[in-house]
């Protein structure tokens, strides 16, 4: 599997699964995994709902910073927060050495299992997915290099994947 070059980085919806299929993918692949939301929590010392306190621009400013430096170590799996397709500058950063897959579960699938209490941006509403599904679809479509659904079990999400690296 050495002979991979490029970061693989996974995009999609809060609760579409890319934490969990990046880990599953990195440890297939023997790279190293990176959650960019787990490593601002370690970088900041704080929950992620909690440094939203200070403002959704503050956190989209660390998660800049944060993406900038994880995705310099190439090749690893990343996982990024739902929302760093906002920010055009990740984009432009990731774009630079990775495949990147938007991982599409369906809504309904992710409002049946997704801990709402955890997502800043869904404010304890979890009807709130609906509104950033329409905001960040086109996103995520506009900046994957690879379209991939988790609509059955993460395995054949994850072997789909590694096929089309």
């Amino acid at each position: 599997m050495s002979n991979i070059n490029k970061n693989i980085v996974l995009i999609g919806l809060p609760g579409c699964g890319k934490t969990c299929i990046g880990r599953m993918v990195a440890e297939r692949l023997l790279l190293a995994f990176y959650d960019v939301d787990e490593f601002i929590e370690k970088k900041e010392g704080k929950l992620i709902k909690d440094i939203f306190l200070s403002g959704e621009d503050y956190f989209r400013n660390l998660e800049s910073h944060a993406i900038e430096e994880i995705s310099k170590k190439c090749p690893l799996v990343i996982s990024t927060g739902g929302g760093a397709v906002k920010v055009p500058y990740n984009m432009e950063i990731l774009q630079k050495n990775s495949i990147i897959f938007f991982i599409n579960r369906p809504i309904e699938n992710i409002t049946q299992d997704i801990v709402i209490s955890r997502r800043p941006l869904l404010a304890g509403d979890i009807t709130n997915i609906y509104k950033l599904y329409e905001e960040r679809y086109p996103l995520y479509k506009k900046y994957s290099d690879i379209e991939v659904i988790n609509d059955k079990d993460l395995v054949n999400v994850v072997n789909k994947i590694i096929e089309l690296i």
